[in-house]
């Protein structure tokens, strides 16, 4: 059940990633679609942080690992876009994707670290 959320969010990034390149509202900025990789990415960076928390440890355990399982996600992710009619595989995107991963994670954690410290302050 931990990981039942990451999972869900990894088929959502896959289905979105299965719409052609045209099936998406024109941009309104230059690197638009590199702030919606790294917001969705994000996501599930905090997802895969709160699946490492459900250990009862404060903060997830093995960070490195659960990015690299964020990141090695993002390049299945462009290697399955070559395949997509209209969208092609791109440095940028995957990069967006792991910067999302690792903010994602930390302001999880982040939080985590803030709830854990308040409740262990004297009242």
């Amino acid at each position: 059940m931990a990981w039942g959320p990451a999972a869900a969010w990894a088929g959502v990034l896959f289905f979105l990633s299965t719409i052609p390149g045209k099936g998406h509202p024109p941009y309104f900025f230059p690197g638009e679609d590199k702030v919606v990789h790294l917001g969705l990415y994000a996501v599930f960076g905090a997802l895969l942080a709160w699946g490492g928390s459900r250990r009862g440890a404060a903060k997830p355990s093995q960070p490195y690992l659960l990015w690299a399982v964020g990141v090695l996600y993002g390049v299945s992710d462009e290697a399955h876009q070559a395949f997509v009619p209209g969208r092609d595989v791109s440095l940028g995107d995957l990069s967006a994707d792991a910067v999302g991963v690792a903010l994602g994670y930390w302001l999880f954690t982040s939080l985590l670290g803030r709830r854990a410290a308040k409740a262990d302050a004297p009242s």
